[in-house]
């Protein structure tokens, strides 16, 4: 009775599909009759046996090739799942004067996020960066300095789409560093990452880059550390001892962190070499001992205070063969070579002096100045290090303790003095552009000058092969081409031997209380 009943009630469901379907077919028919073909072609293709042949890779790399590649593949995959929590979308607004063109190309070396102008007098610019979170508790974030600056509005997305607002706790332009504090800020869900050691970064190292390259957040790219110690990429007063890397970097990426193998940020990204303003190739992260230093400073104490050694450098790329010869200079070693020494500073209570190479500091190589600048200003105040120099071509070491930087007192120890004195009226220093006296006693005096010879320059044509060596008014010339220097007549004839010979000329004067080099090269 119950499979009577079953079969009743089959029979009526398959009654009311063949309804159904026959009101479908007929309405298929009255509306549309040219799709009959289709559906027939359609249910004979889904009735067919046929099948996509399976076909064996063509590559054959081994099982051993294959499971290691797998292995270095899952390296980053893991990197990915485990790091990308901390990687956060900044988005800012200010409000700036109303741009009246449209300039085709970049203004800023970094990466601009610069809006058109609407011809209002006052307009609000947005902006878009990255950063990362290093500090769930507290909801710290650190991005670029030129992410944030001048921001008005800060907005942060985390890696769960939700959005919170941000505070700037303080920033750094000459490292371009920032540190955000996210406000009612929850961290379920999310990861915060550590630093490692950027003095431990090697050329050839893989690293991963994280941002949001063109406001795509959460993008993933790798590459390999370029070089490493970068200098002279950016300028205007920035200190530079960037990694180089080939992991993609675009417009977007600035203030991701660039992470190695661990997952610990050994650099953040700052900047790119590129004609086009997208990927080169070549892009350029703050080291992570720099960040890291520099954050906490700006957390604890709200501002940066930098080491100050009280030196300027000059690479051996920029002085002649002749020069470097004539100063015992090895240049097939590292090191940068001292041109001037702040008065009173940490270098001149150290012993250092003009024309010291400073080849290692704290035992690591020197390549450059404008390395050997960046280490000292992030090395704490107060800290004794050791210097490797060259003296004479004879290596010594020097412990100097670092002091805090002063930008006044360095700022009044470049002025010269301008202060008139007689001259001698000389044709030779004439046709050269200046004019000069004998450093005598009264003027020593006068002037506060720590020679005790040499020859005082009271006049310099502003339109002079001089002044275009960089030589000013209240210079006191000490040595010409390491010859001492007594009076005018010892300049005299210095330049005029030089000129005979075709030599450049190397000026070590005095200037506000420091030595400084200065390099003429013959035309």
């Amino acid at each position: 009775m119950v499979i009577k009943n079953r079969m009743k009630v089959l029979g009526f469901a398959m009654l009311v599909v063949a309804a159904l379907v026959g009101v479908g077919g007929v309405g298929v028919l009255f509306f549309a009759p040219e799709r009959v073909d289709d559906i027939q072609r359609s249910v004979t293709a889904m009735g067919s046996e046929y099948t996509l042949p399976k076909t064996p890779s063509l590559v054959d790399h081994g099982p051993e090739e294959t499971r290691v590649l797998t292995t270095f593949s899952k390296v980053f995959v893991n990197i990915a799942k485990q790091t990308r929590p901390a990687l956060v979308y900044i988005r800012t607004r200010r409000t700036v004067a109303a741009s009246r063109q449209r300039l085709p190309f970049p203004e800023d070396f970094f990466f601009p996020f610069q809006q058109p102008g609407s011809g209002r007098e006052r307009d609000v610019q947005e902006g878009a960066g990255s950063g990362f979170l290093v500090d769930l508790d507290k909801g710290y974030v650190i991005t670029n300095n030129h992410v944030v600056d001048s921001s008005e509005d800060i907005r942060v997305k985390t890696f769960d789409d939700r959005e919170f607002k941000a505070r700037l706790v303080g920033r750094e332009a000459s490292v371009d560093v920032a540190v955000l504090q996210l406000t009612d800020f929850n961290g379920r869900g999310l990861a915060q990452v550590g630093f490692g050691d950027s003095n431990n970064v090697e050329v050839g190292d893989w690293v991963v880059a994280l941002g949001a390259p063109f406001s795509l957040p959460q993008t993933l790219t790798m590459g390999v550390i370029s070089a490493v110690g970068r200098g002279n990429v950016v300028g205007n007063g920035a200190l530079e001892d960037f990694i180089q890397t080939d992991a993609a970097i675009n417009p977007g990426n600035s203030g991701g962190p660039l992470l190695n193998l661990e997952g610990q940020v050994v650099g953040v990204n700052t900047a790119i070499a590129s004609n086009t303003g997208s990927s080169a190739g070549i892009g350029f992260a703050v080291p992570s001992n720099m960040v890291r230093l520099a954050a906490e400073m700006l957390i604890n104490e709200g501002r940066v205070t930098r080491g100050f050694l009280g030196v300027e450098g000059r690479d051996f790329k920029e002085l002649p063969d002749e020069v470097l010869a004539n100063l015992k200079v090895d240049t097939t070693n590292s090191g940068t070579l001292i041109i001037n020494i702040v008065k009173e500073s940490p270098a001149e209570k150290a012993g250092l002096r003009t024309y010291d190479v400073i080849a290692t500091l704290g035992g690591v190589p020197v390549t450059s100045f404008a390395q050997l600048r960046a280490k000292l200003a992030f090395t704490k105040p107060g800290t004794a290090i050791e210097l490797g120099i060259v003296r004479e071509g004879k290596p010594l070491t020097v412990t100097v303790t670092i002091g805090a930087f002063d930008d006044g007192r360095l700022r009044a120890g470049r002025e010269g003095n301008d202060s008139e004195n007689e001259s001698d009226g000389n044709g030779v220093l004439e046709a050269f552009g200046i004019l000069a006296a004998p450093l005598n006693p009264a003027l020593r005096e006068e002037l506060g000058v720590r020679a005790t010879k040499g020859a005082i320059l009271t006049d310099v044509d502003e339109e002079s092969e001089a002044a275009l060596a960089g030589l000013r008014r209240g210079d006191v010339i000490v040595e010409i081409n390491r010859a001492a220097v007594t009076g005018p007549s010892d300049v005299k004839n210095a330049l005029e031997k030089a000129q005979q010979a075709g030599r450049d000329v190397l000026f070590l004067v005095e200037r506000g209380g420091r030595d400084q080099l200065i390099l003429y090269r013959q035309r």
